[in-house]
């Protein structure tokens, strides 16, 4: 066994060599003689990480960071012989299978010389009654309201930065102009770049919207396409198939919950009703159609549901009652 050429690719793996270390390596990877002891040295070190963890974090930024070390470098192979076309396909591609064979460890079809991991799917989730946030590996931070779940793959950030929504978020942008960051609902796709933006995307909603607070944003669903500006908001109704763009008044309003605060415009109790389900996981029964279609706006800051319900009951003719994890709507005689 090439002890010198084998200390130097544990060199190499830790970041330690230089680029003429690096070419040196390179000439011995293409020597046929070399096989047996790279690939000695490659199962040796699989089986030392097998049960070693790496958050899922850590191993995109490693992935990335080897990736532009290589691109930086600019190392290519001229595909001679059959050998090493099968083999050596390209420097960049072999020393990225083994970093994430040995380190990261992600599957055994690296064995079969495959250069890239597969993408694999991660999922954020906030249930009913709770929210979360999450920093995505480019350094975005996202914030999701109650019963909402977004979704990435490892790849992301390879080429675009595609996160897809079920529900509603925040999102302030880290910036990076090479990498698009598209946000996918379904129905409508929003484009950013170093931006903060809402989306609201619910599945059992009518209504898609996103409402930009800095930067640009372009929203796009089926061949409507519009660009906004900050302050403007962007509705797309499913049942209509209409994109319209408005500037609505109080467009703070859009990302109040981030805040433990509800904004209401106008809104029907029925349809608060299905947001306070959301936010608190309770059901809500109403003793008549009538009192459903009352209407309520105002700011309420949501430190409890009792709260919520006795300053709307304020300002409508309504009286609650609390039973269990249901609450009874009555109209105030």
């Amino acid at each position: 066994m090439d002890n010198t050429n084998i200390l130097l690719l544990d060199r190499f793996m830790r970041g330690e060599t230089s680029p003429e270390e690096e070419q040196q390596l390179l000439l011995w990877f293409r020597d046929v003689d070399a096989q047996e002891d790279i690939l000695t040295f490659y199962r040796q070190h699989w089986h030392e990480a097998s049960d070693k963890e790496l958050s899922e974090d850590v191993q995109l930024r490693m992935f990335h960071q080897l990736k532009t070390k290589i691109r930086s470098e600019s190392i290519a192979i001229k595909k001679t012989r059959k050998f090493e076309k099968r083999w050596f396909i390209r420097w960049g591609q072999y020393a990225a299978a083994i970093i994430l064979c040995v380190v990261v460890g992600i599957t055994s079809h690296l064995y079969t010389r495959q250069s890239v991991p597969v993408a694999k799917e991660y999922q954020v989730e906030a249930e009913k009654g709770q929210r979360a946030s999450v920093m995505l590996p480019d350094g975005t931070k996202v914030w999701l309201n109650s019963h909402t779940q977004i979704s990435y793959n490892s790849n992301y950030g390879m080429k675009d930065r595609v996160v897809a929504l079920a529900g509603e978020a925040y999102f302030e942008v880290a910036k990076d102009k090479d990498h698009r960051f598209i946000v996918k609902t379904g129905d409508m796709e929003v484009e950013a770049l170093g931006t903060s933006f809402n989306v609201k995307a619910y599945k059992e909603d009518r209504d898609v919207i996103a409402t930009l607070f800095t930067g640009s944003i372009r929203a796009t669903a089926g061949s409507h396409s519009v660009i906004l500006s900050p302050d403007q908001q962007v509705c797309f109704n499913r049942i209509e198939d209409d994109l319209k763009v408005d500037n609505p008044e109080n467009v703070a309003y859009a990302s109040m919950w981030r805040d433990n605060e509800l904004a209401f415009k106008g809104e029907t109790l029925n349809d608060i009703a299905i947001r306070l389900n959301r936010l608190y996981n309770v059901h809500i029964e109403f003793k008549s159609e009538k009192i459903k279609q009352f209407r309520f706006s105002g700011v309420i800051k949501n430190n409890s549901l009792d709260n919520v319900f006795e300053i709307i009951s304020l300002t409508s003719p309504i009286m609650y009652e609390s039973l269990g994890d249901t609450i009874v709507l009555s109209e105030r005689q």
